[in-house]
């Protein structure tokens, strides 16, 4: 429908002609540098699509044909049904017409044809009561969970006090995907169609399996001889000692509570391994206790690092937010899980 944004404003979806100016947005009015800014074969992999649409929103100028507010986004799916999408870098320049970021945002769904939009990353001093006051949303903070190894030195976490975990009384067989057609022939997406997200074979093989700059390893939980979820996990090396991030949680959510012994094993095989961490929210948290993690908290005086490019040392909150209450939201969604320079 119609109003009196429309008056000043074209809004639409961008197209391959729009990159070079995207990138241009991103530099002088985002992060100077940012690698969506300086690398566009990047930036082509995360946005571009077959029929040259790319992943961005846009509010033109329609006067001075210029972009004034945008928002990117990524497709958990290419199923045109059940697609949900996260919103990624979002902006509007200042001397615009009040809430145009939010007007945005409301167009969303219908510029896009998702099912339901979520973001991951939000503002909690900003964005957080715009999406949740103004346009109603469900919103939240992520809990960060953790599993220390057996070290007395620690250099990338910082440990003042060992916590107690909980020992779990489940074990679910852990198995190893090496590329997406081993998932197919083991993992059904399609049982998941109603969770939100939803995530399809082309996402698992394009966000994971593909990825042109991080490398990450794909497990599959086995009960009763089906896998009913993927596990995803990518080594962060800092100087000799390795951070585990548990990144992204796909399928039957209660599972995680039986695969204590597998994480484990991982962080004592992987040399240099610190901790595992697992950043979620839509997970029980009873079940992510069952598999032997912690919650961070600030009066333990731990620290788990989540930013590496650089490294900063301090315990860092991840707010989200949703049409939907129901979502699962981990660490790899929307573009939380994503190189900040070249490497």
């Amino acid at each position: 429908m119609l109003n009196s944004y429309d008056e000043q404003y074209e809004f639409r979806v961008a197209n391959i002609n729009d990159i070079e100016k995207i990138m241009e947005f991103i530099d002088s009015h985002w992060k100077k540098g940012h690698i969506m800014a300086i690398n566009r074969e990047f930036f082509e992999y995360e946005f571009l699509e077959g029929d040259g649409t790319v992943n961005f929103i846009l509010a033109i100028d329609k006067n001075k044909r210029t972009i004034e507010c945008l928002n990117g986004f990524l497709k958990a799916s290419h199923d045109k049904e059940y697609m949900d999408v996260w919103g990624s870098i979002w902006k509007v320049l200042d001397g615009n017409r009040g809430m145009l970021g939010a007007e945005l945002i409301k167009r969303r769904q219908e510029l896009t044809g998702c099912r339901c939009d979520l973001d991951v990353g939000d503002n909690p001093k900003t964005a957080i009561p715009v999406l949740k006051v103004l346009l109603k949303r469900y919103t939240c903070k992520m809990h960060h969970y953790y599993m220390l190894a057996d070290f007395n030195d620690f250099k990338i976490a910082k440990v003042k006090q060992i916590p107690k975990r909980k020992k779990g009384s489940k074990e679910y067989n852990v198995i190893r995907f090496h590329d997406i057609n081993e998932v197919m022939k083991k993992f059904d997406c399609r049982k998941y169609v109603h969770t939100t997200p939803y995530k399809d074979y082309w996402y698992i093989n394009h966000r994971f399996f593909n990825h042109p700059i991080y490398d990450y390893d794909v497990y599959g939980i086995e009960r009763d001889g089906n896998v009913d979820a993927l596990i995803i996990f990518r080594k962060q090396i800092y100087e000799d000692r390795i951070a585990i991030r548990f990144v992204d949680y796909i399928g039957e959510r209660t599972l995680i509570s039986g695969i204590g012994a597998f994480l484990k094993n991982l962080l004592s095989e992987t040399d240099g391994a610190e901790y595992i961490d697992f950043y979620c929210a839509g997970i029980n948290e009873e079940d992510v206790y069952e598999a032997g993690f912690v919650e961070v908290n600030e009066e333990d005086g731990n620290i788990i690092p989540n930013y590496f490019e650089p490294f900063v040392q301090e315990n860092i909150d991840i707010w989200v937010d949703s049409r939907d209450d129901n979502s699962l939201f981990t660490k790899a969604d929307a573009d939380q899980d994503r190189p900040n320079i070249i490497i």
